[in-house]
């Protein structure tokens, strides 16, 4: 059976991740944000908890030549799946399949579909309820409200060109989770800038890391994000260091929190240290992953000129390269890093930091995102239209 992954705000780091944990898949439809493979054995839940960077999972059960056979098949699944004459809940979500035209049509008509199928229900004898959105998708606070997912269906439709899939939701988003992990924990400095949670799991997720026996260190802490998701998914042994006092004792308040709500045993290594310095605290050879956050550089107004920012970023770089020089003597060989750089927008351009050619000559060489398109120098971008700086997010192999 063919499963389907809807990707977030971020596709391209999504499907990056998701290739990380699952290997690459075996890719039947890629469309915007929708992801559709083949030849996945996995519970999609428990998958799913682990990602940070995919709304909906669900499997495809059945296709349809046309809109009119499409509610037919659709009425037999909700017979097959939700058998019995108790009242069933179901809606209708529309996603990308490939063929835009299909797709714009389905989407105007996606709530007269649904109320034509209630209608198709109740003239059978079956008591249903149709749930709506005012977009043609319901989000994942909508499905877990309406508890689609223990009381009743979430049909997801991707018109291609010369069928429909249909698709039943197995799992969303908790984003009532997600939210707590970012605006529930005691300590944020949103001034300093921070790392989204969201983020930090798929970053970690991108290591391709084995919590279970590897040593993940974050040389720039700040809050503890990236240790506080490393543990939730398992790590059981983690650093953090920064060179900001202030910064290590959030970590410490942030992984206290994280760990009495989540029942998780660990005691986390905490540092207050420069990067530079890093190899006195830590044995040679000792740290198999590295995820983390540079300092991005001076707040930013968007009124700065290109000379400006180039020379901004050319004084971030050399600290960058002292970055890698400081970490190749704590790793093991074969270790893997991903790091997030910042990208400075001006006007139509971005200018990026040139730290690739820097990290060779410390041992460190960049690993490609599978089916992921990625900048010029190797690396997947986070971040919105609106914004001044970006992050350029990279991952590599470090060999002695």
């Amino acid at each position: 059976m063919q499963s389907f992954f809807i990707l977030g705000t971020q596709p391209e780091i999504g499907q990056a991740e998701l290739a990380s944990v699952i290997g690459t898949p075996t890719s039947v439809l890629e469309a915007d944000e929708v992801l559709i493979v083949d030849g996945l054995d996995a519970n999609l839940p428990a998958l799913h908890a682990q990602l940070g960077g995919v709304v909906k999972t669900g499997l495809i059960y059945a296709t349809a030549k046309d809109q009119g056979e499409l509610l037919d098949v659709i009425q037999g699944l909700i017979t097959a799946l939700r058998p019995g004459d108790e009242k069933i809940k179901f809606g209708l979500s529309v996603y990308p399949g490939g063929h835009r035209g299909k797709l714009t049509a389905m989407r105007t008509q996606v709530e007269k579909m649904g109320m034509r199928l209630k209608r198709e229900l109740q003239s059978g004898g079956r008591s249903c309820r149709l749930v709506t959105s005012k977009v043609p998708v319901l989000s994942s606070v909508i499905v877990r409200k309406q508890k689609l997912l223990e009381e009743g269906i979430e049909f997801c439709l991707f018109p291609r060109e010369h069928d429909i899939l249909i698709g039943v939701t197995e799992s969303v988003q908790d984003f009532e989770e997600w939210s707590a992990r970012d605006y529930g924990r005691p300590e944020r400095h949103a001034k300093r800038g921070m790392l989204p949670p969201k983020l930090a799991r798929m970053m970690i997720n991108l290591s391709e890391g084995d919590p279970a026996t590897h040593t993940l260190l974050d040389p720039f802490c700040g809050v503890g994000t990236v240790l506080s998701e490393a543990a939730a998914l398992g790590y059981k042994q983690v650093i953090g260091s920064d060179i900001d006092e202030a910064a290590t004792e959030a970590t410490r308040t942030n992984l206290a929190w994280e760990f009495e709500r989540s029942g998780i045993t660990l005691e986390p290594k905490i540092i207050q240290t420069k990067v530079e310095a890093i190899g006195t605290f830590l044995a040679p050879e000792s740290v198999d992953r590295v995820v983390t956050e540079v300092f991005l550089g001076q707040p930013r107004d968007g009124q700065e000129d290109r000379a400006l920012l180039e020379q901004r970023m050319e004084q971030l770089e050399e600290l960058y390269a002292e970055t890698f020089r400081a970490l190749a003597p704590v790793l093991t060989d074969d270790a893997r890093v991903v790091i997030a750089i910042p990208a400075y927008v001006s006007g139509q351009e971005v200018i990026e930091a040139s730290i690739a050619k820097k990290a060779s000559l410390f041992g460190f060489q960049v690993v490609p995102f599978t089916h992921a398109e990625a900048t010029k120098q190797g690396a997947l971008r986070y971040g919105r239209d609106d914004q001044h700086v970006l992050r350029d997010i990279y991952r590599f192999r470090f060999s002695r």
